[in-house]
């Protein structure tokens, strides 16, 4: 039977980046602290979880009340642009940039081995939101920046995305390529990540 280190080693490894090596260093971590952490800390979690919905608009996690996010409610954001991103926290990255524009939180990559659309991405909300944008009577010009890392699956949801979009009366755009490959959005420096806005492709 599986053992408590065990249980809390696998809970871990279904963090992102997180390998088999630091999910037991956390597990052990855990462990070794006083009781009134490992509550305090539990007591967080679950209420961080309750108080957390997802935007019925763009799908970032936020705290608050059920609906839109303060993004998405925010009437002053231009409402002609909506930046595509990969996750929740790519939009942090965008925050601490002068990007004033709307969002759509994707939900992940579509891997390079797969052609079209995967369970668990949102790709069909997105198409619906930019069918009903760009559409009249409320349709209007409409930019959709595709935000994505810059590796293979990166790469690969950029031209699936593109492909799918190609029909609506939108431009599509890209990051441009100031940022390093493989960089992740939500580690990047707001000043390269500004540059990279204003050079999209």
């Amino acid at each position: 039977m599986e053992d408590h280190i065990e249980q809390l080693t696998r809970l871990f490894l279904k963090f992102p980046g997180i390998g088999s090596r630091q999910a037991k260093r956390f597990a052990y971590f855990i462990l070794s602290q006083q009781e009134s952490y490992v509550r305090n800390l539990a007591n967080t979690l679950t209420t961080a979880r309750s108080s957390a919905h997802t935007c019925s608009l763009c799908y970032k996690i936020f705290e608050g009340s059920p609906g839109y996010c303060d993004i998405c409610s925010d009437e002053h954001r231009e409402k002609n642009t909506i930046a595509v991103v990969e996750k929740s926290t790519d939009i942090d990255a965008f925050e601490k940039t002068d990007y004033r524009g709307l969002f759509f939180v994707l939900g992940g990559l579509i891997p390079i081995v797969q052609k079209h659309i995967i369970d668990g991405t949102k790709t069909g909300a997105l198409i619906e939101r930019v069918k009903k944008e760009s559409s009249p009577p409320a349709g209007g010009p409409l930019e959709v920046i595709l935000a994505f890392p810059l590796t293979p699956n990166g790469d690969h949801t950029d031209s699936v995305l593109r492909e799918l979009l190609a029909p609506y009366p939108i431009e599509v755009s890209s990051l441009g390529r100031g940022l390093s490959v493989g960089t992740e959005l939500e580690y990047v420096d707001p000043a390269s990540l500004e540059a990279s806005l204003k050079k999209r492709e």
